[in-house]
C-alpha cells in the first residue's frame, strides 16, 4: 500500500462516520442480512486487531511502571523471623554469653526505611514513567488509528471494484446485444460473416474483462475482512457508499501550512516528544545516583533463649548467720540482714519477647565513591536513549513533511488527472454513439466500432479511478488539519 493513500484514508473515516471518536464504545454491530457499514466494519476491526491489543498491553505495562514509581517514595518495611537450635558453645543472644549447652533461640525484628534525598533520583524516575505513560496513551491512539485507515481503505476499494464491475458488465450487456442484433441480420444476409466473428470476439473479451473485475472485487472483500481480523464469509457485503462527482477546486492552504496543523493534530508526533521528554528525565535520574543517599530508619527488635531461667529472690530471715564463736556449732554469730532464697522457673517465650524489646531510631548516609563505573555507565546509556529519541522525533517530521509534500502534489495530479478523464469519457461517449449509429445503418464495420467501444470502456474505467483518488489526495490534506471532513 502506498503511503500516501494510507494517510488519505483518515480523512475518508472520518467524514464517512461523522467524525468518528477514537474512544468511543465498542460494540459489534452487524446487520441481519450481513451488510456491513463502514462504521460496522471499523469497530470490529478495533476490537479484534492484534497490533492494537498488543499497544493496550504496553500501556498496562507503562501504567504498572507508573505505580511503582510512586511506591518507591513508600517507606519500606520489613519483619525478620529466626529460630535455630544450638549445640555445643555459643553466645547467647540475651546475654551475649557463652554457654555450653543444647538450646534453642529465636530473634523477631521490623525494620523500617524512608529515603528523604538521593539527589532527585526518584522524582525524576517518577516524571519520566508518567510521560512515557502519555506517549503509551498516543501510541494507542495511533495504533487504533491506523486499523481505522487499513479497514477504511480496503472498504474503499470494495466500493471502487464494484463500479468497475457494474462499468464491465454494461460493456459485456453492450457487446452482447450487438452480437444477437449482428447475428440476426447475417442470417438475413444483411451483413458478412465477420462482422458477427468480431464482435462476438469483443463479446468475448468484455465477458473476460467482466470475470476479471468480479475476481477482483472477491479479492478486495477478501482483503478488508482479513484487515477486520474477520473469517471469510461467502455472504460478506459492504453498504453502498455513493461520491458524487467530485467538484474541482483550488485547495485553501499550501503544503506548509498544512505541515504546520499536522504536528498539533497527529498521535505520532505527540508520542516521539513525550519519549523525548520521558528520556530527558532518565537523564536526570541517572545522574541523580551521583549524590549521597540520606535514609531515616527506625526498627524493633527483641530474643529469645530457652537456655534462660526466670529467677525468683524470696527473703526467709530478718538475720543472717556470718560464722560461729570458736567453731561452736550452738553459738553462732548472727548480724541483722536479711537472707534469701533464690529459685528458678521456666522463662516462658512472650515474657522473653517483651523483657528483651528494644527500639532505635535514626539517619542513614551513603556517600557514592565507587562502584565499577557502573552510575557513569548508566548515565552514558541514559544520554544515548535520549538523543535516538530526538533523532526519531526528528524522522517522524520529516516524514510527515514528505508525505504531506508528496500528498499535495498528487492532490494536484489527481485534479487535473480527473478533468482530463472526464472529458475524454465525454468526447468518447459522443464518439461511441456517433460510431454504433453509423455500424448500425452499416456505414462501419465491426472493427472501428469494437475500437470505438473499446475507447470508451477503458476512459470509463480510468474516470473511476481518477474519481476515487482525487477523493483520497483531497481529504489527506484535510485529515492533516484535524477539520470536520463529509462528502
Amino acid at each position: 500500500m502506498k503511503r500516501v493513500t494510507v494517510f488519505a484514508i483518515a480523512a475518508f473515516v472520518l467524514s464517512s462516520i461523522g467524525g468518528y471518536a477514537q474512544n468511543q464504545p465498542q460494540t459489534q454491530v452487524q446487520q441481519a442480512d450481513n451488510v456491513w457499514s463502514l462504521q460496522e466494519c471499523i469497530q470490529y476491526g478495533l476490537e479484534n486487531n492484534l497490533a492494537i491489543k498488543r499497544s493496550e498491553l504496553l500501556l498496562r505495562s507503562s501504567e504498572v511502571g507508573l505505580l511503582q514509581a510512586k511506591a518507591r517514595f513508600l517507606p519500606t518495611l520489613t519483619g525478620s523471623a529466626q529460630h535455630q537450635a544450638n549445640f555445643g558453645r555459643y553466645v547467647d543472644p540475651t546475654t551475649n554469653a557463652f554457654i555450653s549447652d543444647k538450646s534453642q533461640t529465636s530473634n523477631i525484628g521490623v525494620n523500617g526505611s524512608l529515603l528523604l534525598f538521593q539527589g532527585g533520583a526518584q522524582i525524576n524516575n517518577l516524571r519520566q514513567n508518567q510521560t512515557a505513560v502519555k506517549a503509551g496513551q498516543e501510541d494507542l491512539k495511533q495504533s487504533r488509528y491506523t486499523t481505522s485507515l487499513n479497514v477504511a481503505v480496503n472498504y474503499l476499494t470494495v466500493l471502487q471494484n464494484q463500479e468497475l464491475v457494474v462499468v464491465a458488465k454494461n460493456q459485456a450487456d453492450v457487446s452482447r446485444f450487438q452480437a444477437e442484433r449482428t447475428e440476426r441480420l447475417v442470417a438475413a444476409g444483411s451483413l458478412p460473416q465477420t462482422d458477427l466473428l468480431n464482435l462476438q470476439a469483443q463479446f468475448a473479451n468484455d465477458r473476460a474483462a467482466l470475470t476479471t473485475a468480479e475476481n477482483d472485487l472477491r479479492i478486495a472483500r477478501l482483503t478488508l475482512m482479513q484487515s477486520m481480523n474477520l473469517p471469510a464469509q461467502d455472504n460478506f457485503n459492504i453498504e453502498q457508499i455513493n461520491l458524487e462527482d467530485p467538484t474541482i477546486n483550488a485547495y485553501e492552504k499550501n503544503a506548509a501550512q498544512v505541515y504546520e496543523a499536522a504536528l498539533q493534530t497527529l498521535h505520532s508526533v505527540k508520542s516521539a516528544d513525550l519519549l523525548v521528554q520521558s528520556n530527558n528525565y532518565a537523564v536526570s535520574a541517572a545522574r541523580g545516583l551521583l549524590y549521597p543517599r540520606l535514609s531515616l530508619t527506625a526498627g524493633m527488635n527483641s530474643f529469645y533463649s530457652s537456655g534462660q531461667r526466670f529467677r525468683t529472690r524470696t527473703q526467709v530471715s530478718d538475720q543472717t548467720i556470718i560464722g560461729f564463736v570458736n567453731g561452736d556449732q550452738n553459738i553462732p554469730v548472727i548480724v541483722n540482714e536479711p537472707s534469701y532464697r533464690v529459685t528458678e522457673s521456666k522463662y516462658s517465650f512472650s515474657n522473653q519477647l517483651w523483657d528483651n524489646l528494644g527500639q532505635y531510631i535514626g539517619l542513614n548516609l551513603s556517600v557514592p565513591i565507587i562502584n565499577g563505573w557502573q552510575t557513569r555507565t548508566q548515565i552514558s546509556r541514559a544520554i544515548v536513549d535520549r538523543n535516538i529519541s530526538e533523532l526519531d522525533a526528528q524522522t517522524v517530521r520529516v516524514q510527515i513533511r514528505q508525505d504531506i509534500e508528496l500528498a499535495y502534489n498528487n492532490m494536484e495530479a489527481a485534479a487535473s488527472q480527473y478533468l482530463a478523464n472526464k472529458q475524454q469519457v465525454e468526447s468518447l461517449a459522443l464518439a461511441f454513439r456517433a460510431a454504433e449509429t453509423r455500424f448500425n445503418v452499416g456505414a462501419i464495420n465491426s472493427t472501428d466500432y469494437n475500437v470505438a467501444k473499446a475507447n470508451l470502456n477503458l476512459a470509463q474505467a480510468n474516470l473511476i479511478l481518477a474519481k476515487y483518488n482525487y477523493y483520497f489526495r483531497l481529504k489527506v490534506l484535510d485529515f492533516y488539519q484535524n477539520k470536520p471532513l463529509t462528502f
